[in-house]
């Protein structure tokens, strides 16, 4: 029997993803931007896209996008909120672009690493035939180091009310539980990956690692003051 990676409840969604402002969207996109600049990287394939907020920022500013989610609902958001960009319901771990089709792709938001080790490199492998020679994977993950030193229980604020989380590391996985203020409680976990780590995987599936950075800045290095790195990875 198959194991379900995370599935985001409407509660999640609600906590954490309505309301992002657009400052951030603006920030990710222009690292992508950056990474992976027009006209040469024009065709873009946006994987986990949710509702599609960082596919269409990058569709107004010139790029020809498809974004890929299992969330049939997520999808149906984006198709609402328009943007140029072009949505498909899919499951990354069964999804498989036709070979060469994009310049680049994008996995933002901790989406990579949601199933067990075998799995994740089957969908970084399906993710990098997708694209050109020459083209770009890029992928914006949780630091396991920045994770190391900061395990445990908090309370977080949001929009919508405290949410209790207690974050943990056991070998190469994060595992989150999630307490809702109405008693609801969701659980996720991921692999991650440190710079060595995401150098051997990448090679495995013939990717180059030509950037690791944070805060969506091409001149800062990963650090473990820093919960996010994202990897910039060449076919």
């Amino acid at each position: 029997m198959r194991v379900e990676p995370n599935t985001y409840s409407h509660w999640w969604f609600e906590f954490f993803h309505i309301g992002i402002d657009q400052a951030r969207t603006s920030q990710e996109t222009a690292f992508v931007c950056r990474c992976a600049p027009l006209p040469e990287f024009c065709k873009l394939l946006d994987v986990c896209c949710g509702m599609g907020r960082h596919a269409r920022e990058l569709s107004n500013r010139g790029y020809s996008v498809v974004g890929i989610d299992r969330d049939a609902d997520a999808v149906a958001k984006a198709r609402k909120l328009g943007g140029g960009a072009n949505y498909v319901v899919a499951d990354i771990r069964e999804y498989q672009p036709e070979p060469s089709a994009f310049d680049a792709a994008i996995v933002m938001g901790q989406s990579f690493g949601h199933s067990d080790a075998v799995t994740n490199r089957n969908v970084l492998s399906r993710i990098a035939t997708g694209v050109r020679e020459g083209g770009r994977v890029i992928l914006d993950l949780w630091n396991p180091e920045f994770f190391a030193a900061h395990e445990g229980e908090r309370e977080l604020k949001t929009r919508a009310g405290t949410v209790r989380e207690n974050k943990y590391l056991h070998g190469d996985r994060l595992f989150v539980d999630l307490n809702y203020p109405n008693g609801d409680r969701e659980r996720f976990e991921w692999q991650l990956f440190s710079q060595a780590e995401m150098l051997s995987l990448a090679q495995s599936v013939g990717l180059a690692l030509a950037l690791s950075s944070t805060d969506f800045d091409i001149k800062t290095p990963p650090s473990t003051a820093k919960p996010r790195i994202q990897f910039v990875l060449k076919r």
